[in-house]
């Protein structure tokens, strides 16, 4: 699966794009991933690592 960006209001049901919004979240999650922080959309390395890492527990 593969998350895509939408920048937008919801209304019935259906997404309304904000083109005037996006400019302030790219700017923002080009901070967040200049700072190593972990960006919604993106993968997060830092947890791909740790899952692989340990085994999950049995239900």
């Amino acid at each position: 699966m593969r998350l895509t960006q939408v920048i937008g209001a919801q209304r019935d049901g259906e997404t309304v794009p904000r083109p005037d919004l996006e400019p302030i979240f790219t700017e923002l999650a080009a901070r967040w991933a200049g700072d190593g922080r972990a960006v919604p959309g993106r993968a997060d390395e830092e947890w791909t690592i740790l899952a692989r890492r340990y085994p999950w527990p049995e239900r």
